[in-house]
């Protein structure tokens, strides 16, 4: 009786670290998984930052030009000269900013603002291991 109650424990310990194998590496890949979203969505808004940081500056830009009696959409085309940007988590020597469509419409001139930073997922688990993000946004001035 004392033997076949032993092995009933022993197999019922067997099963039980079966089962926490299974739920526990799911719920281990959940948790990987939700802080590479996390880390995504918080990359993404950093980008979002640096946007629109890039588009107070090529207003700045414009509006420095035409005070000095230049065409506003002087030097605003191409890299954003001579700024570099500080977001966390991003990298500045692979963030790019690039500014085109500079037109004006009467008064008002409008310049298209271009963010790209290369993201890499950390976990294998999720593909593409990298993408590039983008951000993309409109500065007017006058």
């Amino acid at each position: 009786m004392l033997r076949s109650a032993w092995a009933e424990l022993r197999s019922r310990r067997g099963a039980s670290a079966l089962e926490f194998a299974v739920v526990g590496s799911l719920a281990f890949m959940l948790m990987l998984g939700v802080m590479e979203a996390a880390r995504y969505q918080f990359t993404q808004q950093a980008l979002r930052s640096v946007a629109g940081e890039a588009a107070r500056r090529a207003m700045l830009l414009g509006a420095a030009n035409m005070a000095a009696r230049r065409a506003p959409c002087e030097g605003l085309t191409g890299a954003l000269p001579g700024t570099t940007f500080s977001a966390p988590f991003l990298d500045a020597a692979s963030l790019a900013v690039h500014l085109s469509g500079c037109a004006t419409l009467g008064a008002v001139t409008r310049v298209t603002v271009t963010v790209t930073q290369p993201f890499d997922f950390v976990t294998p688990l999720i593909q593409p291991a990298s993408l590039t993000l983008t951000e993309v946004t409109g500065a007017f001035f006058n």
